[in-house]
Formats: C-alpha cells, sequence, structure tokens
C-alpha cells in the first residue's frame, strides 16, 4: 500500500466529471489519481512508459463510462471500479 491508496473519494468531483466540457475538474480528477492509475499498472510489471500509457487511456475510457458509474456501497467503491478499469 502507498499514500496513493488512501486518496479520499470526492463524491462531488466525480458528479462534476459527467459533465465533459467541466475542464478544471478533469484536470483536478487527473492531478488526483494519476499515480493511483499509474501504481496500479506498474503493479502488473509493465514499464514506465506502458504505464503512463495505461494513465492516458483509462482517463479516456472514465470520461467515457463515468456517466455510467453510481455510487452504491453494493456496487463496490470508485477506485475498485477505476482499478478494474485500469
Amino acid at each position: 500500500m502507498n499514500k496513493d491508496d488512501f486518496i479520499p473519494t470526492r463524491l462531488s468531483l466525480l458528479h462534476r466529471l459527467k459533465n465533459w466540457e467541466d475542464q478544471q475538474s478533469w484536470q483536478d480528477f487527473f492531478n488526483t489519481y494519476w499515480k493511483f492509475i499509474y501504481g496500479v499498472a506498474m503493479k502488473t510489471g509493465l514499464s514506465d512508459a506502458e504505464a503512463q500509457d495505461v494513465v492516458q487511456e483509462t482517463v479516456v475510457t472514465v470520461a467515457k463510462k463515468i456517466k455510467d458509474f453510481q455510487v452504491d456501497a453494493k456496487r463496490g467503491s470508485f477506485k475498485a471500479w477505476l482499478t478494474h478499469i485500469t
């Protein structure tokens, strides 16, 4: 575990991400979660360059799928969803 595993999920940010045009929120999302995504990718044995590509691909996938994400304890946490996408 590293400190990025303990980033608190801000539901207000997740809600704002549903607006693709909200570039400030997307920048906030990237600044908050890129190290978490990168860490997940590195744990699978990828190289630095490959993990950086995974960060980019994951952010694009989140942008496409965030409208379908629902906060529901029975379905799992946002970070579990993000890890799955990564």
